[in-house]
């Protein structure tokens, strides 16, 4: 038993040590995050409304009091998750689809291939929580978690209104199993986009 126990903990070392230097990045689509069920209704809504899901991950279905279905997606392109910009896909108590909120990114021309190595992303996240006044005091702890990586795009503009979309490849980086700190890293110029460390006042 103590032999089972001494291996349990042995390959959760080597799986932790394995995602701190991000070897395995998340890339691509994955798997819907909605119950099978709630999958069934939304692969129906979207078959009889001639929509594609191939580009989207459904992340949450919701109905209203008024029998709407509302369909919560993350957009991929180029096979990499379209940061920050989800869309919801509403239908009405027949079935009907009436409204899109957010904007659908068909194309991007930015190649996926990254430049940067995954410990270079690490590096700069780990320089970032440094500089941030709430985590630099724990550095020590950020150093031994192990960090969820995943290449995406990410547009200069978001929060900014009405403005051109403008999108760079990135890299979204933060601790695993936590959603802060979170940095958004561009992967051509090596450099921080956006960072966030989850403190609201």
């Amino acid at each position: 038993m103590k032999k089972f126990i001494v291996l349990i903990i042995l390959l959760q070392f080597v799986s932790c040590e394995k995602d701190k230097n991000c070897s395995d990045v998340i890339r691509g689509k994955l798997n819907h995050l909605i119950s099978d069920q709630d999958l069934i209704t939304v692969k129906s809504l979207f078959k009889s409304n001639n929509l594609s899901l191939d580009n989207f991950q459904v992340y949450r279905l919701q109905k209203d009091k008024l029998g709407h279905n509302h369909v919560r997606c993350y957009q991929y392109v180029n096979g990499l998750n379209v940061f920050y910009n989800d869309v919801i896909f509403h239908f009405d108590n027949t079935g009907h689809y009436y409204f899109l909120s957010g904007e659908i990114i068909s194309k991007i021309d930015i190649d996926p291939s990254p430049k940067l190595d995954q410990q270079a992303v690490v590096q700069l996240f780990l320089k970032s929580v440094d500089d941030d006044g709430f985590y630099s005091d724990n550095l020590k702890e950020f150093e031994d978690r192990c960090f969820s990586c995943e290449l995406g795009y990410w547009d200069l503009n978001t929060g900014i209104s009405y403005a051109d979309l403008d999108f760079r490849l990135a890299w979204r980086i933060k601790p695993e199993g936590h959603d802060y700190p979170v940095a958004i890293i561009n992967d051509a110029e090596n450099k921080l986009i956006y960072y966030d460390n989850g403190i609201r006042y």
